[in-house]
């Protein structure tokens, strides 16, 4: 994820649309002291987190909006340790640039956003262990020549794209530089803000291949059947986990309270909440 400083003589200023306190304490603090569970997310990741305008027992009020409910596997992931922690749910829609900063300024409590745990990231923030694990897929027009594609070079002189700041343009990026080691020959675009995005650069011909997450695949197919992914097995390039970012100023034992309570979640009953929401 980029990162971006800024130096303000001011109390509190916006970043992403989450509020950033410049004036917190250090040291270690509980985020759980509250009785609350305040969560950071974009609310555009489908199937991941995105945005409904009706209450249902598989969503969550955001806060600040009138009627806008944050769904999807994220929110059933938090749902079930909020359950299991006895705490409240709360949820702040933030851009993706915004997550890191808003958790280091103690504006939420936690990032359950289909984040992956980089060693970038981790110079900045705490993780806890995976509550997913998915494969990174490359979505195209669906052609004859395409099925027939299985490693990364079939795909050269195409123009790929994914969102701004994830694994997946870092992967986009390193794979278009012809001065990088793994150098495919494919073509790297300027990432879009949000995967709806990159995805209606794919629908319009700007782009000619979008890589993402298996599920978030598959959504964007469900509803485009002229398309299709390409799975390149055996690259380990191309699997990746996502957990839970916490601050490094909060206390060992709330890390260790979430992993506790991710660990009862049984890997069939993760599989199990992904199908139930890209079956809804």
């Amino acid at each position: 994820m980029k990162k971006t400083i800024l130096t303000l003589g001011l109390s509190a200023l916006v970043i992403g649309g989450c509020l950033l306190n410049t004036s917190c304490s250090s040291g270690e603090y509980d985020p759980l002291a509250d009785g609350v569970l305040t969560i950071g997310l974009e609310c555009a990741y489908n199937p991941f987190n995105y945005t409904e305008y009706t209450s249902t027992e598989y969503n969550a009020p955001i806060k600040g909006t009138n009627g806008e409910y944050a769904a999807g596997y994220d929110i059933l992931i938090a749902k079930k340790l909020c359950e299991d922690l006895g705490v409240r749910l709360e949820v702040v829609r933030c851009e993706w640039d915004g997550l890191i900063p808003s958790l280091q300024s103690k504006t939420i409590d936690a990032v359950i956003a289909g984040m992956t745990a980089t060693p970038q990231r981790r110079n900045s923030i705490d993780f806890t262990d995976a509550y997913y694990s998915s494969q990174l897929v490359i979505v195209t027009k669906d052609t004859e020549e395409i099925r027939n594609y299985t490693k990364i070079e079939d795909f050269a002189g195409m123009k790929f794209m994914a969102q701004v700041g994830t694994v997946q343009a870092d992967l986009i990026d390193d794979l278009g530089d012809s001065k990088s080691e793994s150098y495919a020959g494919i073509v790297a675009c300027t990432h879009s803000n949000t995967y709806p995005e990159a995805f209606i650069a794919l629908t319009a011909g700007t782009v000619d291949a979008v890589v993402c997450e298996t599920p978030v695949a598959n959504d964007f197919i469900s509803l485009h059947k002229d398309y299709r992914y390409t799975v390149l097995e055996g690259n380990d390039d191309f699997v990746v986990s996502v957990n839970i970012g916490v601050s490094k100023k909060a206390e060992s034992s709330y890390l260790e309270k979430l992993n506790a309570s991710l660990g009862k979640i049984s890997q069939s009953e993760r599989e199990a909440m992904m199908t139930q929401i890209t079956t809804r």
